[in-house]
């Protein structure tokens, strides 16, 4: 009888050697990944690095969408943030939260991660690893097969279930052992440590710590709009988005939407904005002067802006900028 068990799934190195590692003691492994609107592929499940390692040792992947209740716990996470907006301790509590129930499911033994003792300074310190354990509800259940001969024995281990002689002792920031069982197992396609966070990203960050301060409620298209386009806060608060190429202009205009208020140069070269807030009437003034700004038709012609059936044409008043605007970061890297 084939043994199953599950294993959280990155698109990172060490998430998918960890299923590879227990896979070598007969254990048949169903990955999962964890989507969210702060994830750099989100949309894009399909063609993920998880996708892709899940591939590459020939395991079953499920997709979970960790929905607005992350977004809340991102706004205010119990264990606090990293560098910038990461909750990386609470981050990984939730999604072994959600795990237990397809570990139910399974009856798997225990859930795998690809957690390094030592690798990062605030997730992966002996004592974080066991408040993770503890709020989770998943103490002796976490198998951490890279690290496992650091750490005490799990459950699984001590039963007889999986062989700790068969683990492993990484620890420590180094990749070389890493980078050798990539090779040995002909593991391609990973991503780059956290590379698919935006939390991590500071220019992301200094964006949503923006959001939380003006919003109550910060939902999954709010999100997605911190990623494209250029930022500004009106003097009222409002927020507008504007997009710097076709690709933006494109995905702004399917994010457009309940909340938002859409404007569109009419019958010009231009950028598609979104205002969130009041669509006053200096509102709308201060979205056609901003499309205007950085359009790139002749400055000369008299341009119209549309914004639901309402077409206006900007006001020529000069203003100074910094009485109204102010941008919101550069964006994501």
């Amino acid at each position: 009888m084939t043994r199953k068990t599950v294993a959280l799934i990155s698109g990172g190195l060490d998430s998918v050697l960890a299923a590879r590692v227990v896979m070598d003691q007969g254990f048949e492994v169903v990955g999962l990944y964890f989507s969210s609107a702060v994830s750099k592929s989100f949309g894009k499940e399909e063609a993920t690095p998880a996708a892709s390692v899940a591939k590459s040792i020939g395991i079953e992947l499920r997709v979970i969408d960790m929905g607005q209740e992350y977004i809340d716990l991102i706004r205010n996470p119990k264990h606090g943030y990293g560098r910038n907006v990461n909750p990386c301790i609470d981050c990984k509590i939730f999604m072994l939260s959600k795990a237990k129930a397809v570990m139910a499911e399974l009856s798997a033994p225990f859930i795998i991660t690809g957690e390094v003792l030592g690798q990062r300074p605030m997730s992966q310190r002996r004592d974080t690893l066991r408040v993770i354990e503890r709020d989770s509800g998943l103490s002796g259940y976490i198998l951490r097969p890279l690290s496992a001969k650091h750490l005490p024995p799990t459950r699984a281990e001590e039963e007889g279930i999986i062989d700790r002689e068969r683990l492993l002792d990484i620890s420590g920031r180094s990749r070389t052992v890493q980078m050798q069982l990539a090779d040995r197992y002909g593991i391609t396609g990973f991503s780059a440590p956290a590379g698919g966070c935006l939390l991590t990203d500071e220019h992301f960050a200094e964006r949503l710590r923006d959001l939380f301060s003006h919003s109550s409620l910060v939902t999954p298209t709010d999100i997605r709009l911190i990623t494209v386009g250029r930022h500004y806060r009106l003097s009222s608060g409002a927020k507008v988005v504007l997009g710097r190429d076709k690709q933006e202009n494109t995905l702004i205009l399917s994010l457009s939407g309940p909340g938002y208020h859409l404007f569109t140069p009419s019958g010009f070269p231009g950028p598609v904005a979104l205002l969130a807030g009041d669509a006053t009437e200096e509102a709308k003034q201060a979205v056609g002067r901003l499309i205007l700004k950085y359009s790139k038709s002749p400055a000369g012609l008299q341009r119209a802006i549309r914004c639901g059936k309402d077409v206006f044409i900007p006001s020529s008043a000069e203003r100074a900028e910094e009485e109204l605007l102010t941008k919101v970061g550069s964006g994501p890297s």
